[in-house]
């Protein structure tokens, strides 16, 4: 795993599992892989990011502790437990 995601240092990860997809205007889908809760620059806020297998990100959200978008991932992702790796 990467250290930095889109200049963001990766605080926790997932293994790649199947999280759905993301649509673009043009009708083609990508799938959502690995997600990753980030921080750029130490700053109070945290981003969880939606990224394919090659960690390029397709969607994110702001949360203002990691607790919160690990919480908002499981809701969101309809997962009972989504199983995170500290880096």
């Amino acid at each position: 795993m990467r250290k930095e995601i889109d200049g963001a240092e990766v605080i926790k990860y997932t293994k790649s599992k199947d999280f759905g997809f993301v649509e673009f205007e043009n009708s083609k889908n990508k799938q959502i892989t690995v997600l990753a809760i980030c921080n750029y620059d130490q700053k109070d806020v945290y981003y969880l990011f939606a990224c394919d297998e090659q960690l390029n990100v397709l969607g994110d959200t702001l949360h203002y502790t990691v607790e919160d978008a690990v919480n908002f991932a499981k809701e969101y992702y309809d997962q009972r437990e989504i199983e995170w790796q500290d880096l």
